[in-house]
């Protein structure tokens, strides 16, 4: 039975190396390739792919927060984060989202193929530098309920409009982008700037920037 990916990166050069890979292989099939996070969640409950593989930095919607309506909205799709990014933050993130593997992108020829066959079949699979983080995090667990970054107080909605202000949209292009009135928008940056704890603009930028979310 074939396996249906949906590639989701920001970079075509990469997409096309990651389609030349996975063709190389009887069985899967590339239905759809996405350049954004907003584009990955279309398409991904347009054809409802059994695996999507997605990177973290990519525009008008970061790949975890695109996860996490993948998830949502195709729920029989498999999620595989490919990442350059080995912090522990960004893989507790990205866990919490749904996704089901998270692989570095230094290790993608040697483990990709093996990380969608395991996420198929419903077993998690990550890059072993990973696989130690996770063991180390393990070893220290924190407190449950424990919040650690104000990041995780943002609802759907307002981490989507927090990535396209720190993108530098304006208030008016953010509305019609999401299809808001300009008082939404304008609320929903308010309630943003007071639980990020952040007073201007350049702040919300630099926050952004420090967690990933933009370059």
């Amino acid at each position: 039975m074939p396996t249906n990916i949906l590639l989701a990166d920001d970079h075509c050069i990469l997409r096309q190396g990651l389609r030349r890979i996975l063709e190389s292989y009887p069985g899967f099939i590339i239905v759809a390739e996405a350049g954004s996070g907003r584009q990955a969640v279309e398409l991904a409950r347009e054809h409802q792919p059994d695996v999507a593989i997605v990177d973290i930095a990519m525009g008008e919607l970061n790949g975890i927060d695109a996860t996490a309506q993948i998830v949502r909205h195709s729920p029989r799709t498999a999620v595989i984060i490919l990442s350059m990014y080995g912090d522990e933050r960004y893989i507790v993130r990205a866990l919490n989202a749904g996704a089901k593997g998270y692989l570095l992108k230094d290790s993608v020829e040697q483990d990709l193929v093996q990380a969608i066959q395991s996420v198929c079949v419903d077993r998690p699979f990550f890059s072993p530098a990973i696989t130690q983080v996770l063991a180390e995090r393990q070893a220290s667990a924190s407190v449950p309920g424990h919040v650690e970054d104000r990041y995780d107080l943002l609802t759907s909605r307002e981490r989507q409009i927090y990535q396209l202000l720190a993108e530098g949209r304006s208030n008016k292009d953010i509305a019609s982008l999401l299809v808001l009135s300009l008082h939404t928008v304008e609320t929903h940056r308010t309630r943003i700037m007071e639980k990020m704890n952040v007073h201007s603009a350049a702040e919300l930028v630099l926050s952004a920037v420090r967690r990933g979310i933009v370059r």
